[in-house]
């Protein structure tokens, strides 16, 4: 397989000392970061195990990844977190380490987020460039690991990402998993906006009402993206939660992260929303993306309100794929794979995994 992009060699960043810094007036601190390595039932390393945190340049930027599994010749899993910008390390390494012993677990920083905050040039970013890096880095993990394809599976934000990486480069995927899989923004954020308003009044949340009607119904512009903010924020507080939310600080401080990783994860996050999501406001996968060329999986919580379920209903029932299957979480919201994490597992071994072997 030859590679179409230029790699430079990994930089294992195993161990980092951050000397000097200081995070709202905390003083001098020392952070550490490594991801733990990968152990047997009696506490001994697993000698075909891979379990890395490093820095990877690809077509001249760095990209920061956590790599994980029991066994470094299992099939390739990349992950594609929510956002923009968002990471969601310290959660997969928590609530779906069992797929470890399935595959090798790419977790991957998308630039803006965590470890690769300074690798996103916020004045010119697009989303066509994030498009662009997945499917570099899907050649570069080819290559390293000497796998024909990949199995891509993206989050809320991370599902715009890998559909429209899957659309274009079908032949580098085994399997794509649509999780919270977004479908039309537009659609999607005024029905949000239509929810949140109602929601408010039912609760008599007046200042949250006022504020609504001053923002008026998305979308909006980048001048405007904190407004984005608000909404997600009060979609997702307003709506049902079967479930316990997944820790927020378990997110902002895992053990890959050093402090300034954890502050370049929140202000990542709170800039992706503002600067790329307004970009987003043409999104249509039904007009689009009427058909992909790999077997296609949602995975959809029944209680998802901010990428709403039934427009992913509908866009499945018309999705032209060579195989497909919508599958619902009953205690699911938004999170569904921190939700119901065993049975998210379970789903991704029996439906997209065992196919492939």
């Amino acid at each position: 397989m030859k590679p179409t992009h230029n790699y430079s060699f990994v930089r294992p960043i195993g161990l980092v000392a951050v000397l000097g810094m200081t995070l709202i007036a905390l003083g001098s601190v020392v952070g550490c970061a490594a991801t733990p390595p990968i152990t047997d039932n009696a506490g001994d390393p697993v000698l075909d195990a891979i379990a890395t945190r490093e820095m990877v340049t690809i077509d001249g930027r760095d990209h920061g990844l956590v790599i994980r599994g029991h066994d470094r010749t299992a099939p390739i899993l990349l992950y594609l977190a929510g956002g923009p910008a968002g990471t969601e390390i310290g959660w997969t390494t928590e609530y779906l380490a069992a797929l470890e012993r399935d595959v090798v677990f790419v977790n991957w920083d998308q630039p803006g987020a965590g470890m690769s905050y300074r690798s996103a040039d916020w004045g010119s970013v697009r989303v066509s460039d994030y498009v662009d890096d997945t499917i570099a880095l899907t050649e570069y993990l080819q290559n390293r690991f000497d796998q024909e394809q990949v199995v891509l599976v993206g989050h809320s934000w991370g599902t715009i990402v890998g559909l429209k990486a899957v659309a274009r480069r079908p032949d580098l995927f085994s399997a794509y998993v649509g999780v919270a899989q977004q479908v039309n923004t537009r659609e999607n954020d005024v029905h949000g906006y239509r929810y949140a308003l109602n929601e408010a009044g039912r609760r008599g949340d007046m200042r949250v009402v006022k504020r609504l009607w001053e923002m008026g119904p998305p979308p909006y512009s980048q001048a405007d993206g904190n407004q984005y903010e608000y909404l997600f924020q009060k979609v997702h507080a307003y709506s049902p939660h079967p479930s316990a939310e997944p820790s927020f600080t378990r997110m902002v401080f895992p053990p890959e992260y050093t402090l300034v990783n954890s502050f370049h994860a929140i202000r990542g996050l709170l800039r992706g929303v503002r600067t790329i999501y307004p970009q987003l406001h043409t999104l249509d996968f039904e007009r689009d993306v009427p058909a992909v060329g790999v077997p296609t999986f949602f995975f959809t919580g029944r209680y998802d309100e901010n990428c709403v379920q039934d427009f992913t209903w509908r866009y499945f029932t018309a999705l032209e794929a060579p195989h497909k299957e919508f599958i619902w979480f009953e205690r699911s919201g938004h999170n569904v794979p921190y939700h119901e994490p065993e049975r998210f597992v379970r789903e991704i071994r029996r439906r997209v995994l065992a196919p492939i072997e």
